[in-house]
């Protein structure tokens, strides 16, 4: 027969352990739910996307970020389990569309698809109300060999004809942008400085697109272009524009006939723009995750790597991290460039 002290101790230790079991509940819970949000924040959310995610784009229709963006978002749907919708914001050198990504809502469905130009124009001008380093880079693409062009009908057949012409009369040559501070507006700067004219004896004339900028070739309003070949590809298939030179380090398979700047002793000439992926800031590290595995993806898709072959550019992924490390590097350098040439806005 159990004690009543006895009965008293049996009773005092199922309390206690009842007591234990209790807390020790919470804390298996309280462990769980904390292993869920980590989960959610850095290994991806399922979820995401839900819905189709908006492509944004700095310049007009038709340019190389606009292809550019247009051929990702063909094979969204494969590669991301959503559409996309491409919109473009052309206007102020590309820095309306970028401003205006800077405060969207950090959720994954307005995204960014820039150009080296975007960075470049941050580098030109330090008043802008975003700066190039407060998006979240996701990757680069791809690049895009630059071409100068001239009008078919023109009397230069190779780019020493056209350069012994303008140190005749630097006055007379205009040449098409697709903005301040894009790269089609540096080529026609370094041409100027390598000649050694006076700044702007080469007169720039920018336009919202490089699709507008090749059209001012083509109807005569400009006297070249050197800027990306995407644009440029379709006048000069067309017998309507004149090739004088590549800007890569080696000549391309398209046109094997034309030097590159290089060999036509304009080395300062032979950049080549990327193409990346950005998000605005803030962006949750499960977003980060699913763009960075479906940028992976999408440069070893057959569909994309044909597209973006046929565009005349060259898939060239980089990851998130040293696609930023490219940014900080081209925007630095080239902040420098911009200060040598007396182009840096203030």
């Amino acid at each position: 027969m159990i004690s009543l002290l006895n009965f008293y101790n049996l009773k005092e230790n199922a309390m206690r352990s009842k007591h234990l079991l209790s807390h020790s509940a919470i804390g298996i819970i309280l462990i769980f739910m904390i292993v869920l949000l980590t989960n959610t924040a850095f290994c991806g959310d399922p979820a995401y996307p839900k819905k189709p995610i908006k492509l944004m784009v700095p310049y007009g229709a038709g340019g190389s970020t606009d292809l550019t963006a247009r051929i990702l978002a063909s094979v969204m749907p494969d590669c991301m389990g959503q559409p996309a919708v491409v919109v473009n914001k052309p206007g102020g050198s590309g820095s309306i569309c970028l401003d205006f990504v800077s405060k969207a809502k950090p959720d994954g469905y307005t995204m960014l698809v820039i150009s080296m130009a975007n960075v470049l124009y941050s580098a030109m001008n330090p008043k802008l109300p975003y700066k190039y380093d407060d998006f979240v880079y996701l990757g680069r693409l791809q690049i895009t060999p630059n071409v100068l062009i001239v009008n078919a009908k023109s009397p230069w057949k190779t780019f020493l004809e056209m350069t012994a012409d303008m140190k005749k009369n630097p006055g007379k040559f205009k040449f098409g942008t697709a903005g301040l501070g894009t790269g089609s507006h540096i080529g026609g700067v370094l041409i100027n400085e390598q000649l050694g004219f006076p700044a702007g004896a080469l007169t720039a004339v920018h336009y919202d697109s490089d699709t507008a900028a090749v059209l001012s070739v083509v109807q005569g309003e400009t006297q070249f272009y050197q800027g990306n070949i995407g644009p440029a590809k379709s006048s000069i298939d067309g017998g309507l524009a004149r090739v004088l030179y590549v800007t890569t380090k080696e000549r391309v398979a398209l046109w094997p006939g034309v030097p590159t700047s290089r060999e036509l002793g304009f080395p300062k000439s032979d950049f080549v723009p990327f193409r990346a992926v950005l998000g605005p800031p803030g962006l949750p590290n499960y977003v980060k995750k699913a763009w960075e595995d479906a940028i992976k993806k999408i440069v070893k898709y057959k569909p994309w790597l044909k597209l973006v072959k046929n565009l005349g550019d060259t898939p060239a992924y980089l990851n998130a991290a040293d696609m930023t490390k490219l940014a900080d590097k081209t925007f630095k350098d080239n902040r420098l460039v911009f200060k040598e040439l007396g182009l840096l806005m203030k």
